[in-house]
This record gives C-alpha cells, structure tokens and sequence, in this order.
C-alpha cells in the first residue's frame, strides 16, 4: 500500500475530531523504520499530544492523556518537538542537577525539500544552548541513524547544523530529523524529503490551528549548488557546403562552470582559422565560419563545475550538390549513328542519394558543351549522331542539393560502320549491370596455426547479434577496413555450421552479395573477415528525410534484389532468409545495396528432398512451415514480401506474435485493399500477386522477375509520385520491439501443432532418412550456450565501516541476464550496492560502508534462454563492540 498516497487525502479535522482520533493519523513508516524496544516512559510528558506523532510512535509512547491536549501546542510548530528532561529526571529525583544549563532549542528548523535526481540536497538548522559545544547532534532518516561518509557530510559550526549530499539518490527520499541534546534536555525537527517527484507535506500531522499560529520565521534553505544543467542544445544538424555552422548551448549550475567542446571525443583546439568558441556563464556556442566535407562528425560539449558533469553530442552533415563523376565516360558498341557511353557515379554523393545524371555533349563544328538528356543509369544510348563528326561526353551528378560539377572529358569517338548482331544487347547489358566495381573475391581457406590479431587491428565494436559480435577491423598490411564477426563456437556441430557458411560464401562471388576474404578458428570460436559495408539497412535508410520513396526507386531496389538471389540460384543454393535486415545499403548516401547472412544458406544437391524448420516467421514460405520440401520458389516467396513492405510499409502478414502470423503464412490470404495501394502501378501489385503464390510451383523464377511487365519498364518515364514513409516508420518501429530470439521455436510450436492437427501428416511427418537432418535441427533452434561461472564468487570478511567486494566472471551466449541476491532478496542498485558488468561478462558487487546489516548470504544469479547458474558466497561483517552498544543505547532513548 502506498500510505504517502493515502496520507495526501487526509483533509484537516476539528479540534474535537483530532482529539478523538489523534491514534489513526501518525505516519507509519515512522513506526515500521524503527528498530529496538525502548523502556517505559511517563505518559504525563507535556504537549504529548501537540507533538510529531511519528517521533511519539518511533520513541514508543503508546498511551495519550486526552486531557492534556492543547497544553503547549505552540511547541510543536513545523513538526518539532521539544522534550525538556528536568533535573529530577536526569539527576534520579535530585536537585541541582545541571548546573543551571538551558537545554537547546531550534530557533531556524528545517524546511520539507524536493530535488532532482543526481542533485545536490543540503538541509540545515539553526539551534541555541548555554554551550553549542556541548550538544550532540544527531541525523536520522525514517527512524534510522545517519553516519557521515564520502556522501554523506554532516556538519555542525556553533549553531548551525547540515546535512549535505552530493548526489541525492530516490532512496534518498523520506523524513529527516535533527535531534539535539546536552545534558540538560533535548530538543528535535524533522522535514520531508522527495527525490524527483512532486513537492508534498506532512498534511496527516498539521491541524488548521497549527497552521493558523504558524509564523514566517522558517528561513528557506540557500539554493542549492547545483551541477551543469544543458537547458538547450540542437538536434543533428545537416548544413549546406559552404554555409555558416552555429552549435549553441545553453546552461545552467553553480560558477564557474567549464565548458570543453569536442569531435569524435577529442578536445577541439581553440585557435582554429575556421573554428571559434565563446563561452559565458550561461552559454557557450562553437562557430565553423564555412561548412565543409572535413567538418562532418560527432560534437559533443563537455559541461564541468565541483558539483558534478554533463554532456550532449549531436551528429554534423555537411551537405553539397554530388561530386563529379569518377574517372572519365568510356564510349563502346560504336555503330552507324549511336553508340552506348558508360561512367561512374560520384565519389561523394553530397550527403543525399543521386537523384539523376545529366550528359553534355560536344562535337568538333560547333564546339560547344551542349545538354543532351538526363537519365537515372550509369549509361545510356546516344542516337542520331553524324559519321563525320567527333564528339566527347561529360556528365554531371544531381541530388536534392542541385547539380554537380562534370565529370572529365570522354575520349574523342566518331561514329562509323559496324556490324549488327545479338551481341549488342548482351554488350549493352553488361556495361549496365557491370558498372560498379567487383570486390577482390577470394576463395577462403580456415587458418587455424595464426591468430586474427596477428593481421588485423581489431578496433571499435559494430554490432552485436545471435551469432556473436562483428569488430572493426584493419588490415596491418594493406591498411584496409575489413568488418570481423566474432562467432562463438564450443562444440564441433558449431564449428561445422560455421564452416559451412564459409563454403557457400566461397561459391558466391558477385556484386549484390557480401564477400568473405578471411577466417580463423580457435578454441572456441571462429572469426570470418567480410567486406565492410556501412550503410545501414535498407529500410531504415528510405526512411531518412533526405530519401525520396517513389515506386521507380522500389523497381531500382529490386532489381538488384532478383540480380543477387539470382546468382545464388545459378550456384545451386537457397538463402532461405531475406528479410529486411539482411539487405544492407553499400554505404549511407547511395542507393547500391548487397544481401548478408548465409548461415541459413543450403545447397539443393538433392532436389526435391531438403526440407527445413528454420526462418523468419513474417517472410518464411508456407512450405517451410508445413515441413514440406523447399527449392529455389522458396526465396521467391520472401522477396514477394519485401516487395510488398517497400511499397506500402505493410506487412501481409505480420500478427501480433509469432504463432499468429506463421498462422497468417499457413493460410497465405492477403490482399491490396489498404489505401497504401491506391497510387500503386497494377504491374506492381500483379508482380507481387505472381511471387505470393501458396503453391511454389506457380511463383516467378529471378529470370521471369527480369522479364516482368513491371521491371523491366523504363524508369525515365515513370512518373515520381512520392510515396508515404509513415506507415514504413511505424512497421520499422513494430517490427524492432516484436523481434525475439524465438521465432525458430516458434515454427516448431506451430509445425508441431499443424501434425498433431493432421494439416501436414501426409507429407510433413518426419521419417527415418530425415532423423539425421531433424538432429542438426535441433542445434539450429539454439542459440550459444548456457550461462557457466569461469569465477566464482568468494566468502569475504570484512570490518563494520570499510567497503566489500564480491567478483565473478560468466560465460555464455546469449549475454546473460545477471541478479545478485541477499537472503535471496533481489538487490536493487544504489549508493549502498554498486553493480558493475563488462562485455567479457566480468562482474563485481560492491558494497561500500559495510555495517552488521551487510553480514548474509549473497547470491549472483546468470540467466540466458538456454539455462540459467549461480554461485553463493557469505560476507562475514566483524561489529566493533563498542559502537554498537552506543548504537542500541542510542535506540532505546
């Protein structure tokens, strides 16, 4: 129950009504907080009734005289008490005693407080007495004494009494109490405290009398010394080339604050020619006098001051019109008035993907560079040309930003006589599918006598994934940037799969796929050196503000599509797992894209006969699901939902979990009523309609995708009609939170329940030839490895006020989720317990100022979807004798 929630609802009561239910309004935490049974006291203490009702219930004071109420109820202002201790008390009924001290009362009290997370909390109070000296002050939080530490300070200066804490914590939160006392008698106030939340007061314990008689003498606590707080900074920021760039920040905190700004976490130089700083006490703002391509990165700034840091960071683009075309237009199949002209697309696209080419053309009569035409390829069929003149070529790059500079000149060329043939086309052909340069293909050999490290810098991580994590790599002899997917593998199955991957690789050599160039295996794991592509995902990148999706730039897209799947099928191998993440852009701005990720690959050396359980559940075929034998429609039937996802950003099948939609594949119902469609082509919706086809037979091959009405178009007289991006954005955003490492469970779920149904029996149950295919299986639909401890953790003893440390180190994949338990209570983390974890799965427990609490049993607990493991050790907590009897007569006071 949330009694703080229930104590805000208590309205003030009468003065009789607070009498007669006075017991029902204390606050319980008071109670529950405390710890000891403290003897009895007199019940006859003055203005018992006028006083805190926590202090009264924490110092168990059971019985209230009613008829003393309203006795002193001036005391008790501002949740103070003052108990004065007479004489006779502290002198056993002698006189004298005290020596005609006064005892101390609190003329400024503390004040409720609300701060921020991480924000510095300071509470103070002013007391008097004969002798400040001689009274002992002490701090409590609901009930429990509070010892000074590195974050905690309490101080005491004459009067004035504070408690500081550098970086309040929610467990932070509570009632305070200050509570002094000399020999004389003894004196207390208490305040609330919240951390990030709501400013509240101890309504329960105010009566409208109370606060009528308050007067205006509690002073507000100074402002507090706060850290840096950044009030404004920019998102990222794409500047056009040339143009002023200004990043400011503004802030708040406690003088003096120091502000670093940096790039790529390196300080930036003050002094530069085109960079300047200016920082004030409330702002700071770095100026580039003129944008260019060097200035591109990450900027952060860096605030400082003695109470604590901030940072923000932000992604600069520079953008520009595209650079001119690399190299120099090469003319071929040179006929009697035409021939064909080739290039290259630019270097540096400008930021934003090349949207046309325009061709210049120049002949030797007039001796001009003219516009000729303006097209999307990479060539283009120059007609109507005259025998006796000479021509040359340039063209020009054009993205959202404008037209680029041209390119080098052609070579001169003159038109003449030559021979027509078939050979033409299969030339003309070529140059367009040709026109980007091959990788270095090689065919990859395992070395296990070297180690990677040996040939490559492994630099900064990549990404992490199922199959383990990919690395930055650099190539030491060549200086070339490779990407290295680190593949955890223990047992031989693993090692074997991984090898297997590695052959298929060396069988697909081509453009539109992912090279191998190197691997090595060690003990347990195999590394594969692949090409480094940078561009992201396809989907994400066309969603990007600068990208304009239209149905001609989804053709664009396909068509490299069918061209990579299509060499995979010549080589006789299915991928069986195209999806949205396994198609990757070549780098961030252009518009060439690669498939990834064979590990599912197969070979159909038996045609007709492999049949597989495995796959993503939203673009997996229904054959696959019924246990049935797949082949080359098999792929088919994946790109015909990519296809369908590009164009309307819906899935035709997606559910709301997987069983759902392997349910919605079984069935393969679907259709083009959503109004996404209405401003798609019918040539596209009869592409898709031919690829969605239950029965596979009846699918297009890759060679009739190139044949189809709707592919094979000319894109230069489409018209560009933008599509909406938003229904693309929130399928991206579905499909990232839906995403779990059990869809290969989830076909079996579904496979299995489809048999016991009687849906597949006839051709999905499993015989004996298939036995050992279903045992290979069985590894595919794991992942790594269970959780095991290389470390455990060890028994500690340790003295009452110094720091323990409890150290393990875990093994497994996928990263495990870790637990520490005390008593096999869950351990939350705070300042008390501090857990630490790296990713060479090292973990550590420190428990900083140890007290008799800490001494149990603590428990580290690994968990992963494979198993789960634990060790147990004990923290033996040695208590100074002396302290903790002080503590318990403290208690019992």
């Amino acid at each position: 129950m949330d009694f703080k929630a229930n104590l805000k609802g208590v309205k003030a009561k009468t003065e009789e009504g607070r009498k007669a239910n006075s017991p029902q309004q204390v606050d319980f935490r008071a109670v529950l907080g405390k710890k000891g049974t403290p003897g009895n006291k007199p019940a006859e203490t003055a203005g018992k009734n006028d006083a805190d009702f926590r202090s009264v219930l924490a110092n168990k004071k059971k019985h209230a005289n009613p008829e003393k109420n309203g006795e002193n109820e001036k005391t008790a202002e501002n949740n103070c008490v003052d108990e004065r201790i007479n004489e006779k008390k502290n002198l056993g009924g002698g006189e004298g005693g005290g020596g005609g001290g006064k005892a101390p009362e609190f003329v400024e009290k503390l004040s409720d407080v609300t701060v921020l997370d991480g924000q510095r909390l300071r509470l103070q109070c002013r007391l008097t007495a004969t002798d400040p000296a001689d009274v002992t002050v002490t701090w409590t939080l609901d009930g429990k004494i509070i010892k000074p530490s590195k974050f905690i300070i309490l101080a005491k200066e004459g009067g004035l009494c504070s408690l500081t804490i550098d970086k309040a914590l929610p467990e932070d939160k509570g009632q305070y109490k200050c509570r002094a006392e000399n020999s004389a008698g003894r004196t207390e106030c208490s305040c609330g405290v919240l951390v990030d939340g709501k400013s509240f007061r101890w309504t329960s314990e105010e009566t409208n009398h109370e606060k009528q008689i308050k007067k205006p003498t509690a002073k507000t606590p100074p402002k507090q010394a706060l850290p840096p707080q950044i009030l404004q900074f920019p998102e990222d920021m794409k500047i056009l080339a040339g143009e002023k760039v200004e990043i400011l920040c503004k802030f708040s905190g406690a003088p003096p604050i120091n502000c670093t700004w940096l790039k790529f976490r390196k300080p930036i130089q003050e002094g530069l020619a085109d960079i300047s700083i200016e920082s004030s006490d409330s702002s700071s703002k770095l100026t580039i006098s003129s944008g260019q391509q060097e200035h591109c990165g990450c900027y952060t700034i860096e605030l400082r001051n003695s109470f604590g840091l901030r940072q923000d960071a932000l992604n600069l683009t520079i953008v520009d019109k595209p650079d001119p075309p690399a190299k120099v237009p090469a003319a071929s199949d040179i006929r009697r008035s035409s021939l064909t002209l080739s290039w290259y697309g630019p270097t540096y696209d400008g930021g934003s993907a090349v949207r046309s080419y325009h061709l210049e053309i120049w002949d030797s009569v007039e001796q001009q560079w003219k516009p000729l035409v303006s097209c999307n390829s990479t060539s283009y069929n120059v007609q109507n040309l005259l025998p006796e003149r000479q021509y040359k070529f340039r063209v020009r790059a054009e993205n959202i930003y404008g037209v680029g500079e041209p390119s080098a000149e052609s070579e001169p060329v003159t038109v003449g006589l030559v021979d027509d043939g078939e050979s033409s086309c299969l030339c003309v052909l070529w140059l367009v599918v040709n026109s980007e340069k091959e990788p270095d293909y090689r065919d990859v050999t395992i070395r296990t006598e070297v180690k990677v490290k040996e040939l490559y810098d492994v630099e900064e991580r990549l990404g992490t994934g199922k199959f383990g994590q990919v690395f930055k790599l650099v190539e030491k002899a060549t200086k070339k940037v490779w990407a290295g997917k680190f593949i955890k593998a223990y047992s031989a199955k693993e090692k074997e799969n991984v090898r297997q991957e590695i052959g298929i690789m060396n069988s697909l050599h081509h453009p539109k796929l992912v090279q191998c160039i190197d691997a090595f295996e060690g003990k347990s794991d195999i590394v594969m050196v692949l090409e480094m592509i940078s561009g992201g995902e396809l989907f994400e990148r066309i969603i990007d503000e600068d990208f304009e999706l239209t149905e001609r730039e989804v053709i664009k897209y396909m068509l490299q599509i069918v061209d990579g799947v299509s060499f995979i099928h010549k080589q006789g191998i299915v991928h069986l797992d195209l999806k949205p993440e396994n198609i990757m852009c070549v780098n961030k701005t252009g518009s060439k894209i690669k498939l990834i990720d064979f590990g599912l690959a197969r070979r159909l050396e038996n045609a007709g006969t492999l049949k597989v359980l495995f796959g993503t559940p939203e673009f997996v075929a229904p054959e696959v699901i019924n246990y049935e034998a797949i082949s080359y429609p098999t792929d088919m039937w994946s790109i015909g939902v990519i296809c369908y996802i590009l164009l309307s950003g819906l899935s035709p099948f997606m559910g709301d979990n997987d069983n759902e939609t392997l349910s919605n594949v079984t069935l393969a119902t679907w259709d083009f009523e959503d109004e996404a469609f209405d401003e798609i082509s019918d040539n596209a919706k009869d592409f898709i309609t031919n690829l969605l086809k239950k029965d596979m037979k009846s699918r297009l091959t890759c060679a009739k995708c190139f044949e189809h009405t709707w592919l094979k178009q000319d894109t230069n007289t489409m018209k560009a009609k933008k599509l909406s991006k938003e229904r693309m954005k929130k399928y991206i955003l579905r499909r990232k939170w839906q995403k779990t490492g059990h869809a290969v469970r989830a076909i079996g779920r579904l496979s299995s329940m489809a048999m016991m149904a009687g849906v597949s029996a006839k051709k999905g149950s499993p015989t004996e030839e298939d036995n050992q295919f279903l045992e290979c299986l069985e590894y595919e639909q794991k992942t790594e490895c269970k959780p095991t401890f290389s470390r455990v953790i060890k028994d500690v003893e340790v003295v009452e006020g110094s720091a323990a440390r409890f150290d393990c180190k875990i093994e497994g994949y996928p990263d495990p989720e870790v637990v520490w338990y005390k008593d096999e209570q869950p351990i939350k983390e705070t300042r008390h317990f501090q857990i630490d974890y790296d990713e060479e799965g090292n973990c550590s427990l420190v428990i900083s100022e140890v007290s008799g609490d800490d001494d149990a049993k603590y428990t580290v607990k690994a968990v992963n979807s494979l198993g789960e493991a634990t060790c147990t050790a004990e923290l033996l907590v040695e208590v100074m004798a002396g302290e903790e009897e002080e503590e318990e007569e403290e208690e019992e006071e």
